[in-house]
Formats: structure tokens, C-alpha cells, sequence
């Protein structure tokens, strides 16, 4: 016998606003509701007590984004000699990479910037006529 419990109204509605938020969709109350399969009480009540707790945000008319809570940390990069680089986040010393492991890191951080630009693109208000900003 399996115990498979539903998860509480509070984690399933966070991550269907984590979940669609990462694929540029809509986070209305609404859309929530749906998603989540629960009555739009429910998620009216548990997206106020969400947002006095600061743990989503309104974003936009009517949407909403889960706030990160993660505390930022420092990052920093080092050129060392004959092509090498260190890696640091925080006090911690990440890696000391050789130049071809540099570049493997580098195009993944390129393909995480251009991922980026295109949501960043999507949350931008059409401008006035229609064209985009």
C-alpha cells in the first residue's frame, strides 16, 4: 500500500506559479485555479497569505511570481596564466579550470544569457500600435 498524499494547497499553487512562470505563461488566479484543480477560494486565500509572507509577487495586472529567497552570493572569475581561470562564488573557490574546461562553461553560461534575453523579451508590454518594445 503506497501512501500518496495530495500536496497541501500552499506547495501545489507555489509551484504551478514556479511552473508556468518558466514556460512564459500566464500566472492568473484563474490559470492557477485550473492548473491546480482547486477552487478559486482556495487559491484567492492561499495567494493573500502568499503574498503577505512575501513568498510570491504580483507581476504585472494579475499575475504572479514565486520571490526568490535565496540569498545572492558574490561571483568572480580570475584570468591565471596560460589561459586558465579561477571560479569563485562566495569564499569558496568553485574551480580552477583548464581553458577548454573555461569554454565548455562559457557556452553554457551563453546559452543561460540568451534563454534569459528571450523570457525577458516576453514579459515586455507590446508598445502602443502593437510593435513590440
Amino acid at each position: 500500500m503506497t501512501d500518496e498524499r495530495k500536496p497541501r494547497p500552499r506547495d501545489a499553487i507555489l509551484q504551478a506559479i514556479i511552473d508556468l512562470n518558466e514556460h512564459c505563461q500566464l500566472t492568473s488566479r484563474k490559470r492557477i485555479a485550473e492548473v491546480t484543480g482547486l477552487k478559486m477560494t482556495i487559491v484567492d486565500d492561499t495567494l493573500t497569505r502568499l503574498r503577505e509572507t512575501g513568498v510570491v509577487r504580483l507581476a504585472g495586472h494579475a499575475h504572479y511570481e514565486a520571490v526568490d529567497q535565496t540569498p545572492d552570493r558574490p561571483v568572480s572569475t580570475t584570468s591565471l596564466p596560460h589561459g586558465r581561470m579561477k571560479l569563485e562564488i562566495g569564499d569558496d573557490v568553485i574551480a580552477d579550470l583548464t581553458p577548454r574546461e573555461a569554454l565548455a562553461l562559457a557556452k553554457q553560461l551563453a546559452g543561460l544569457l540568451l534563454a534569459f534575453g528571450a523570457y525577458s523579451w516576453a514579459l515586455v508590454p507590446p508598445a502602443p500600435g502593437g510593435k513590440q518594445g
